[in-house]
């Protein structure tokens, strides 16, 4: 009896360290992102998610223009950057329109065999303000090293113009961003009146 006691203690005190190292490593370990290429159309869009930083980043790979979005859930800010332009906007998150950072993954797995039809259920429209950003540290890292170096300016989705002001745009002044056949996100320039 007093042999297992003995035995038993001394393997607590032999374990607990190396336990407790282990649970260590165990915690530091950080979740591999989530990625995936989803074809779309006539080209792909790659869909990457940190669910540790509620970040998704989709990138747009067609033959046509390219794009990146940054989608930050933690901030509740979006941005994206039209490569051909050299230029990108921030506008604030719609989070009844946009889909849940869970779900986006599941969502666009169902229909990327769609191939050549629009299937966009849920549109958002951004007018693109004359104000440009100049400190994009607030919007988070992500957002700031997509949109570093470039001429940024902010978005207000239609609905959040400031009361009492309307604001008019050119359709044909939009840029079109159909993300995984989920989500229509246009940015259109106001128009002065």
């Amino acid at each position: 009896m007093k042999f297992t006691i003995v035995a038993t203690v001394l393997l607590g005190l032999l374990l607990t360290p190396a336990l407790a190292e282990y649970f260590q490593n165990v915690k530091s370990v950080k979740k591999q992102p989530f990625y995936r290429r989803i074809n779309v159309g006539i080209g792909y869009q790659t869909l990457t998610i940190d669910s540790e930083t509620l970040v998704a980043i989709i990138e747009d790979k067609t033959t046509r223009e390219s794009w990146k979005t940054v989608w930050n859930y933690d901030t509740g800010f979006i941005a994206s950057k039209v490569v051909s332009e050299n230029i990108c906007y921030i506008s604030r998150m719609d989070r009844v329109v946009m889909p849940a950072l869970s779900s986006i993954a599941v969502l666009a797995e169902e229909t990327k065999n769609v191939k050549g039809e629009r299937v966009v259920s849920k549109d958002i429209r951004y007018v693109i303000s004359n104000r440009r950003i100049r400190d994009l540290s607030s919007y988070g890292p992500e957002i700031y090293s997509l949109c570093r170096g470039l001429t940024t300016y902010m978005a207000y989705e239609e609905q959040q113009q400031e009361q009492g002001s309307q604001v008019w745009y050119n359709q044909n002044s939009c840029y079109r961003l159909d993300v995984l056949n989920l989500l229509g996100i246009d940015y259109c320039q106001a128009q002065n009146v």
